[in-house]
C-alpha cells in the first residue's frame, strides 16, 4: 500500500466518511494542489499506520499582496495509541518542514475537543468558535443561473469566464485568494457533489445535505462578482433563496463569515452545529504575526468540512 492508501484506511477507520471509500481523495488532495504538494507526517507501528496529519498549502492575500499558507487536517491517531504523544510529535515534524518551505501561517478548525490540545501542545492561537447560520429563504429564487460541477462544467467556457470574474475583490486582513486553476482545482474535490449558482453580483457554491430527515442546503462560499470594495457589502438574501429552491430545501447552513457579503440568519442549537467549530492560528512568520491576525472572510469552501 502507498501512503495515501495507508493514510486513507487509517481516517475510514478512525473518521468515518464518505471521502475515504477510497484514496482518490488524497491524492487530490494531497498530491494535486496547484499551491504544491501536502506537508505531512505519519507514524507506524508494527508495519500498521497509527497516526497522521497534514497541512495543505493555500495562497492567501489581504492589502499588502499574496502569502504563502497553509490549512491544517487529517490529524488522527489510532484508538489504543492516543497517549504516545503522536499528535504533537507529527505537528511539529510538520511545522519545521514549514518553516523551511516559508510558509507564513497555518490555519485549523478543530473541533471541541481537539481544540485545547491544538492551543496546549502545538502553540496555536483560539480565534473563537465558527459563527454557524441556518437562513430561511425569502423570494423566489428566480433570475439565478445554476451549473452542476462536473467535468464538462470544470473544462467548459462557462467555468473560465465566472472564474475570470472572481478574486477581485479588494482585501484588507487576510482572505483565501481564488485563482482560477485554485477554484478549479477545489470544485474537483472527489465525491463534491457541488452546485455554482451565479447572477450578476455573486456567485455562490453551495451543496445538498441532511439534518435528520430534513433537507438543507449548504452554502460553502459567496463570491463577489468583478471589483468591489470592503465597503460596499451586498445582501446574500436573494442567493439563499436560489440555493434553497435549486436543492429544494427549506433552508440553508452557512458557517463562517464574510466581509464583503452579509448572511443574515439564526443561530442553531449548539447540539445541531456540523463540526468542527473551532477557528485556530500558528504564525511561522514575522510577517503575518499570530497575536494580530485577523481574517475577512472564511467559510466552508476554505476547509475540509465539505
Amino acid at each position: 500500500m502507498n501512503d495515501n492508501e495507508l493514510n486513507t484506511e487509517l481516517l475510514n477507520a478512525e473518521l468515518p466518511d464518505p471521502r475515504f471509500v477510497d484514496d482518490e481523495y488524497l491524492a487530490w488532495l494531497y498530491d494535486r494542489n496547484p499551491d504544491g504538494p501536502a506537508i505531512q507526517a505519519s507514524a507506524d507501528e508494527d508495519g500498521v499506520r497509527v497516526a497522521h496529519y497534514a497541512l495543505v498549502p493555500q495562497t492567501y492575500r489581504n492589502a499588502a499582496g499574496e502569502a504563502p499558507f497553509l490549512f491544517s487536517l487529517n490529524a488522527v491517531t489510532r484508538r489504543g495509541t492516543q497517549r504516545k504523544g503522536y499528535w504533537s510529535e507529527l505537528g511539529l515534524r510538520n511545522f519545521a518542514k514549514a518553516t523551511a518551505q516559508g510558509r507564513q501561517i497555518v490555519i485549523g478548525v478543530p473541533n471541541e475537543k481537539s481544540t485545547p490540545g491544538a492551543v496546549k501542545y502545538l502553540g496555536y492561537r483560539f480565534l473563537g468558535p465558527l459563527p454557524v447560520k441556518v437562513a430561511v429563504p425569502t423570494g423566489t429564487g428566480g433570475g439565478w443561473e445554476h451549473h452542476v460541477v462536473d467535468d464538462a462544467f470544470l473544462d467548459s467556457p462557462a467555468f473560465a469566464a465566472l472564474a475570470a470574474d472572481l478574486d477581485q475583490h479588494d482585501a484588507v486582513h487576510w482572505t483565501n485568494s481564488y485563482a482560477p486553476d485554485r477554484l478549479r482545482w477545489r470544485l474537483a474535490r472527489p465525491h463534491g457533489n457541488y452546485a455554482v449558482h451565479a447572477d450578476d453580483d455573486l456567485v455562490v457554491v453551495s451543496t445538498r445535505s441532511a439534518f435528520g430527515p430534513v433537507p438543507m442546503a449548504v452554502v460553502l462560499k459567496a463570491f463577489p462578482r468583478g471589483p468591489r470594495t470592503i465597503d460596499q457589502p451586498l445582501s446574500a438574501r436573494r442567493a439563499i433563496a436560489a440555493v434553497c429552491r435549486y436543492h429544494r430545501a427549506p433552508a440553508a447552513v452557512y458557517a463562517g463569515f464574510n466581509a464583503l457579503v452579509r448572511v443574515q440568519g439564526v443561530q442553531p442549537p449548539h447540539r445541531l452545529r456540523p463540526a468542527p467549530l473551532n477557528l485556530v492560528v500558528h504564525s511561522f512568520s514575522d510577517k503575518a504575526p499570530q497575536e494580530t491576525f485577523r481574517l475577512d472572510t472564511f467559510e466552508f469552501l476554505d476547509l475540509d468540512a465539505y
